[in-house]
């Protein structure tokens, strides 16, 4: 009950910033989500990080810190060996005025679950990711 508190939560924090706007090509977006919610349930960094912008803030359970692209990789690949996937789902999505995008998700392990929260820019064809949030969820 308190995990969807919460989401509803941070739904409703991120609509406040983000106005939903025709700017960009929404079969390129559903395209580039599709793609990366099969690298979540595949555990796939290396995939995954081929939608990392150039620098990336990254936080997985509070250690948050601002990353290359290669750095970023490194880690998200030990979180995938730390807690293998079993299932991802995204759960939200949303676009502001500007090139501005995010998706909330759900990651799902054998014993956890964790909420996930991206945000990033279309540049070109492309999602460039700019910022993970990897939260474990207490169930």
């Amino acid at each position: 009950m308190n995990f969807m508190k919460s989401l509803v939560a941070l739904i409703s924090l991120s609509l406040l910033f983000f106005v939903p706007s025709g700017a960009t090509n929404r079969t390129e977006t559903n395209l580039n989500l599709t793609e990366l919610s099969v690298y979540f349930k595949t555990g796939s960094s290396k995939d995954l990080a081929r939608y990392f912008d150039h620098a990336i803030n990254l936080n997985i359970n509070g250690q948050q810190g601002d990353y290359s692209k290669n750095q970023a990789e490194f880690i998200l690949k030990d979180f995938f060996i730390k807690y293998p996937p079993d299932d991802f789902k995204v759960l939200h999505q949303g676009e502001n005025r500007g090139p501005t995008m995010f998706f909330v998700g759900s990651y799902m392990t054998d014993s956890n679950q964790f909420r996930i929260l991206i945000k990033g820019t279309n540049k070109g064809d492309l999602i460039k990711i700019f910022s993970l949030e990897i939260i474990k969820i207490r169930i």
